[in-house]
């Protein structure tokens, strides 16, 4: 009988070592790019993702991942959401493939954990963010060359003059945008040449002025306030706070003042939240919002603890306005809203205890930059979702997980790892 051993199922000269190396080393590289093409193509990112699930898997090395994840608490935290959601598969009425499209829309928390050993090594997160950083400076430019009327709407040119968006819509890129205003920053603080250094500072004007002025993106608006005080709060201390109070006050009035569509976003946001009344049926954007979060809001006092299911979201939404004029949404526009009504107080608690764990975290970084880009990007998603499914929309999403994955990867500090070993 012939010899059955696994061994001899091994071609010969297939080195299993070697391969795991390389896997690895595609992992390192394909996580670098998806900083370039988080920014600019869906196409390229479900591209990168699908090669780096493939490299990751044949990277082995199960027992270093395994002790890496264990010890994270961020990635703990964002398994354990995950892991909920897909047992919010079990209970309720909607269909299974509606449950299994709202979990693969909020997969990319996987990535977190996945991340993490492959952005080991401090230069690659350093790469990562470089890369970002160039892909968002891009973006900015041709934003500024649409802005200026030189580039007709079409292909990846998604905005106008008057809203001069580029490869994503006004809520991606002002989002992106108002974060990159602070990442530009932070790289105009490194030491380096001061010709790269005052790059960096123009850049981060740039971005700055672009979110605020110049793209229609009212969670960019918030986010851009936070990450000034942020930065401010981190470059003058206490001072920053008043600095911050100064500077926000005049932008606002500049931009109320001179910007357009700030003013006109701003002013239709004051008018529809006025004019709302619950139980009446509207057109508005902002009305339509009040209303989902009403609607929603009244399926989880009948359903708080467990919810309606992962997959239940839109039949009880549908039973809830049936009779009325109101509109049937599979999206209420509110994270916080969306995960409570799927899988019940206990899914709210766990994406409140991953924004928590992240914020806890930032804490024990040892370098300035990191801390300040953690925080931020807590804020971001902490307060931009009180007003849209971040966690749904495929940019945002991915920006959350790869961000998370890149920056908490140098947690825990390498001492406390080491004990821990």
């Amino acid at each position: 009988m012939a010899d059955t051993h696994p061994a001899a199922l091994v071609p010969a000269g297939f080195d299993r070592r070697r391969l795991s190396e390389r896997a690895h080393q595609v992992t390192r590289h394909v996580a670098i790019a998806l900083g370039v093409s988080l920014p600019v193509s869906v196409a390229l990112d479900n591209v990168l993702l699908a090669v780096f699930a493939l490299a990751w898997l044949l990277s082995g090395n199960w027992r270093e991942k395994y002790d890496v994840i264990r010890r994270n608490p961020v990635a703990l935290s964002a398994l354990a959401l995950l892991g909920w959601l897909a047992l919010g598969l079990t209970w309720g009425s909607g269909p299974l493939s509606d449950g299994l499209l709202y979990l693969k829309k909020q997969s990319d928390l996987l990535l977190i954990a996945m991340l993490l050993p492959v952005f080991s090594d401090a230069r690659d997160r350093r790469r990562a963010l470089l890369a970002l950083a160039c892909s968002l400076a891009v973006t900015l430019v041709l934003s500024y060359v649409v802005a200026l009327g030189w580039l007709p709407k079409g292909g990846v040119i998604t905005g106008d003059a008057s809203n001069p968006t580029v490869f994503k819509g006004h809520i991606a890129q002002n989002l992106l945008m108002a974060f990159g205003a602070l990442l530009f920053a932070e790289l105009a603080l490194e030491p380096a040449r001061p010709l790269v250094r005052c790059l960096w500072a123009m850049l981060a004007a740039a971005a700055a002025f672009d979110a605020l002025f110049l793209v229609q993106g009212r969670i960019g608006y918030v986010v851009l306030a936070m990450v000034v005080v942020l930065f401010l709060f981190r470059t003058l201390r206490w001072k920053g706070i008043v600095a911050a109070a100064v500077v926000l006050g005049v932008s606002f009035a500049g931009a109320w003042q001179f910007s357009f569509s700030f003013h006109k976003r701003v002013g239709l946001a004051v008018t529809a939240v006025t004019h709302w009344r619950p139980g009446v049926a509207t057109r508005d954007p902002i009305g339509e919002r009040l209303e989902f979060y009403a609607n929603t809001l009244a399926i989880v006092r009948e359903h708080p603890v467990f919810g309606v299911g992962t997959s239940g979201f839109v039949p009880a939404y549908a039973e809830r306005v049936q009779g009325t004029a109101m509109e049937v949404t599979r999206n209420p526009h509110n994270q916080y809203l969306l995960t409570t009504c799927q899988v019940g107080l206990i899914g709210l608690a766990l994406l409140l205890l991953l924004f928590v764990q992240q914020w806890r975290c930032a804490a024990q970084f040892p370098g300035a930059r990191e801390r300040i880009l953690a925080r931020a990007l807590v804020l971001t998603f902490v307060v931009g979702s009180l007003f849209s499914t971040l966690l749904m929309d495929h940019t945002e999403s991915l920006f959350f997980s790869w961000m998370s994955g890149l920056l908490y990867a140098g947690y825990p500090p390498r001492q406390a790892a080491a004990q821990a070993a």
